[in-house]
């Protein structure tokens, strides 16, 4: 565990903020950071990999396999909920899409009554991490560590459908994180030269001298003496012992397992804390609550011509022979994910979409043994499909995610141990209205796809078949199928001062608690128009200018 037992700053969690907040502190070499990661060094030939992220799904060395409880708006099920595990945390086995949301999300924020986080206050928080040279240097960064290209794999059925969104009357969009966001295109994946870009893989390339990475060791609950955060109870090889901080401890665990530190450390709402016997430190109520998540549709065809479909892959020749030209060359398919083409659609016509819809020429089918399927499990090529209890068949998948949910969800203890994970309710349809406008995704993706586009493509529909036209047969089908969209946020939201239900305010301190921030997913404020990956690393970018003084980076 090494020598030093005390730090200026203790990160609890090294996932996508967690890296990049080390490194932006370990910046001032006067500044000593301790990173606490519960997994190991996240690396594999299959994390770096862009296409091989099915090998890690499932794997405990790389997923936590978290499940919700059941929903009874999907009939009971339990959704799983695969997050990453080891340096780099979810960014090892994400989707690698690069969305940053809409700039009326982070506007709407502002108009909360939360301040400095409007659109024009994190564009340049965006563009700090990024490098992106192929785009317009007004909305993107050209020097950041996180390395940007345009989604691989952009086939013909990806064009296809980029071609029938349009002849169903979407505008093309050739950069969703530029001045409009609406509109049908190709979009960018945090991929450069055929590796993917996790964090660990970039913010931490080098590793600072004045950093120290603890692997495999548990975050157990906040030290707190006074009201004020004084280091992190941690295990390690079955040893306990506590990290003292300097200036802050900051929690970085994400949306389920940052509320559930908080209240293990006697944080949140005061009788579900009494129930398991611990003391409470702060009565905080929201700690927990507002979860919210994109539901995801997946909504499936046949293939007129089943060679283009992305399922060929499955052969294992062919798996082999993709694996080859990736370790040789990388080249050819493995170089990117099999999803290069999203749809921003606004059932009103206006700026701010309602529905984020993904391409991919590949069906997945849940086999005998298997534990669900999800847009990010696509590729598990050659044997790693059939011992995973699923099949790929040819055909293709539109993905369609509900940007803005009314449902909202909580987190829960499942007991006092640390090791447990907690209960996960994101409380799927709760918000009837959700279903409404799940229903009419699916209507305007069985219009694009009668367009004359795709006249040469498309077989059958295969989720509820066309022959499903009613809305209470729709509901049903939903219920059936609804899936994550793998984007949980807010369960530790930020809020206006005047907002008793926030949990932190505008600069990530946890309400009551001196020296302590939360820096991830759960501080969204809600949820936003995209993938939240994006916005992770933008405010883990912020809060390392926060806690330092820094000025914010020059808007130009």
């Amino acid at each position: 565990m090494g020598k030093q037992q005390s730090y200026d700053y203790i990160i609890a969690g090294a996932g996508s903020a967690g890296c990049v907040l080390a490194a932006r502190l370990c910046e001032d070499p006067a500044v000593t950071v301790c990173l606490v990661e519960a997994g190991g060094n996240g690396d594999s030939l299959f994390v770096r990999m862009p296409a091989g992220n099915g090998f890690i799904f499932g794997n405990p060395r790389f997923d936590w396999g978290y499940h919700s409880t059941a929903q009874s708006g999907l009939n009971g099920r339990r959704i799983y909920y695969p997050r990453g595990k080891g340096l780099g945390g979810t960014s090892l086995m994400n989707g690698l899409i690069y969305i940053r949301g809409n700039a009326r999300d982070f506007d709407r924020w502002r108009d909360r009554g939360i301040r400095g986080w409007g659109y024009a206050d994190v564009l340049p928080y965006f563009k700090k991490s990024e490098t992106a040279t192929y785009r317009d240097a007004e909305f993107h960064g050209q020097a950041g560590p996180l390395k940007i290209s345009p989604a691989q794999n952009y086939c013909a059925v990806s064009r296809c459908f980029v071609t029938a969104a349009q002849q169903a009357g979407a505008r093309l969009n050739d950069d969703f994180n530029a001045r409009r966001q609406i509109g049908v295109g190709r979009f960018d994946a945090k991929v450069f030269n055929g590796q993917r870009q996790s964090t660990s893989a970039t913010f931490l390339q080098r590793r600072p001298a004045n950093l120290t990475v603890m692997t495999d060791t548990r975050a157990l609950k906040v030290a707190l003496s006074g009201g004020k955060a004084v280091g992190l109870q941690i295990s390690h090889g079955g040893i306990t012992q506590t990290l003292h901080a300097v200036r802050e401890v900051i929690a970085c665990l994400g949306a389920f397992e940052s509320p559930k530190l908080l209240m293990l450390s006697g944080i949140g709402p005061a009788d579900h804390l009494r129930e398991f016997g611990i003391d409470v430190a702060q009565d905080l109520p929201g700690v927990g609550e507002s979860l919210q998540d994109h539901p995801n549709m997946p909504l499936t065809f046949e293939l007129r011509d089943p060679a283009l479909s992305f399922a060929r892959y499955q052969r294992l020749d062919r798996t082999i022979w993709l694996g080859l030209q990736y370790l040789f060359s990388k080249s050819g398919p493995a170089t990117g994910p099999f999803w290069s083409v999203a749809l921003f659609h606004a059932f009103d016509g206006g700026e701010l979409p309602d529905i984020e819809v993904f391409c991919t020429p590949m069906v997945v089918r849940e086999g005998a043994g298997g534990s669900g399927w999800t847009l990010q499990n696509l590729l598990q090529p050659g044997r790693a499909i059939l011992a995973r209890g699923k099949t790929a068949t040819p055909g293709i998948q539109f993905d369609i995610n509900l940007l803005r949910p009314g449902s909202k969800g909580r987190i829960r203890l499942a007991s006092a141990n640390p090791v447990d994970h907690p209960l996960i309710d994101p409380a799927y349809f709760s918000a009837p209205e959700d279903v409404d406008q799940l229903i009419d995704g699916v209507a305007h993706i069985r219009e694009v796809t009668r367009q004359p586009a795709f006249a040469e493509f498309i077989g059958k529909e295969i989720t509820f078949g066309a022959q499903v036209t009613s809305r209470t047969a729709m509901t049903d089908g939903l219920r059936e199928h609804i899936t994550t969209g793998h984007h949980p946020v807010a369960s530790c939201r930020i809020g206006a001062d005047d907002d008793p239900a926030a949990v932190l305010d505008a600069e990530f301190r946890v309400r009551g608690i001196d020296a302590l921030r939360v820096v991830d997913a759960s501080a969204f404020p809600d949820q936003i128009s995209g993938n939240p990956n994006a916005g992770v690393i933008m405010m883990a970018e912020r809060a390392a200018d926060m806690l330092t003084g820094r000025p914010p980076p020059s808007p130009g």
